[in-house]
């Protein structure tokens, strides 16, 4: 046993400069973990709701952390109960998901260090523990943004993001390529929240065409060296399903994140029998259609709506409830990808946890900047330990 004696709450800047939450937590025996929460700026309507980083440091330091003093730092799933109890709304709007996931997050981290395993080997025996499943670790496939679009965007494209998958130093090649096109043609951009290209550009085929150029000078094949993925982000992008369609037949895209809203279930039903009657690899994520919860996946599975999953832990609130949610997409044969939001900071929590639940992909922005590059370096950390 090794009791919790502090939980300080703190606030720090994220990568868009708002500021946001970071919690620390000490042991009676002197071990330490800190952890910080991210926050997005695309965010769909089901996610749990988060409050102003004041409120939440002032819910962490003076009604959360006085029920916890005390307790066992080992104990994950009680103290997340604890927190979800405390709180007694459905979206944790009285206490903020942010204040809740700041302190869940860093119990893991710092249950981890109290038992001397790496993080993602603690994630992996707490995921065991939950689901009653024991998969392996694995090092996933980066799934890392080139072009951006949308709301995270300054141009016109409606497609929110465009992403190369592949290996890190694919990426980088990419990246730069992109950039050198970008500039010879006197292409006027910005750099986007997630360190992607912002070009100003008109067409969502414009940004692929480029991408694929880019691709080629690399020397990079898509279908077998990279594959090519697209996050529509369909609450804010409305696309026709012909004209989605089309662009993945055109472009060969394995990845198709949110085609449509939240809540067009019919539609994501049948684009997934169209693309299975292409007889095509593809994965067909929820993001804002699931929002980390698992009544939401459930009903997914049950009207065979999509065959994957975006998992973001501040949708949900807690670790116990993101490796829930989880468990059930492994058990439908649900692939699911570990993402990050658009207001990052440098903790790379959500590596550990693609590694120790064995996601297929990490999602985590661009190649470059310093809060998205850090999850990538960690993945290879992990690897060199594996």
């Amino acid at each position: 046993m090794s009791k919790i004696a502090e939980i300080v709450g703190r606030k720090i800047m994220d990568s868009r400069e708002k500021p946001t939450v970071e919690v620390k937590i000490t042991t009676e025996d002197g071990f330490m973990g800190i952890d910080s929460v991210p926050s997005g700026t695309s965010t769909g309507s089901r996610e749990d709701k988060l409050v102003e980083p004041d409120i939440a440091i002032n819910n962490i330091n003076n009604i959360i952390a006085p029920q916890l003093i005390g307790k066992d730092v080992h104990n994950q799933q009680e103290i997340d109960r604890v927190m979800i109890d405390m709180d007694g709304t459905e979206n944790k709007s009285k206490l903020g998901a942010n204040a809740i996931l700041g302190i869940s997050l860093a119990v893991a981290r710092t249950a981890a260090l109290r038992a001397k395993m790496p993080l993602f080997w603690y994630i992996n025996k707490l995921f065991a523990k939950i689901s009653g499943q024991k998969v392996a670790p694995a090092i996933p496939t980066p799934m890392m943004v080139m072009i951006c679009g949308g709301r995270h965007g300054k141009n016109n494209l409606c497609i929110q993001e465009f992403s190369l998958l592949g290996k890190m130093d694919q990426g980088i090649k990419v990246w730069q390529n992109i950039e050198k096109i970008i500039k010879d043609r006197k292409i006027e951009y910005t750099i986007g929240l997630e360190g992607a290209f912002s070009p100003n550009l008109q067409y969502d085929e414009d940004a692929l065409d480029i991408i694929f150029e880019a691709c080629n000078t690399a020397g990079y094949k898509n279908g077998s060296d990279v594959r090519i993925g697209v996050d529509i982000a369909g609450n804010n992008c409305r696309m026709q399903n012909s004209e989605i369609l089309n662009l993945v037949r055109k472009y060969d895209l394995y990845s198709i994140e949110d085609p449509f809203g939240e809540t067009d279930w019919e539609k994501f039903g049948q684009f997934k029998l169209e693309l299975e009657e292409d007889n095509r690899q593809f994965i067909l994520l929820g993001d804002d259609l699931f929002a980390t919860h698992k009544n939401l996946l459930q009903k997914g599975i049950n009207n065979l709506v999509a065959n994957a999953i975006i998992i973001k832990v501040n949708q949900v609130g807690t670790l116990t409830e993101t490796l829930e949610v989880i468990a059930l997409a492994q058990k439908a044969n649900y692939t699911h990808v570990v993402s990050h939001r658009s207001g990052e900071t440098t903790d790379t929590f959500i590596a550990d946890l693609a590694v120790g639940t064995a996601a297929k992909f990490l999602k985590s922005g661009a190649p470059f900047p310093r809060e998205r590059v850090l999850k990538y370096k960690r993945l290879n950390e992990i690897e060199e330990e594996l």
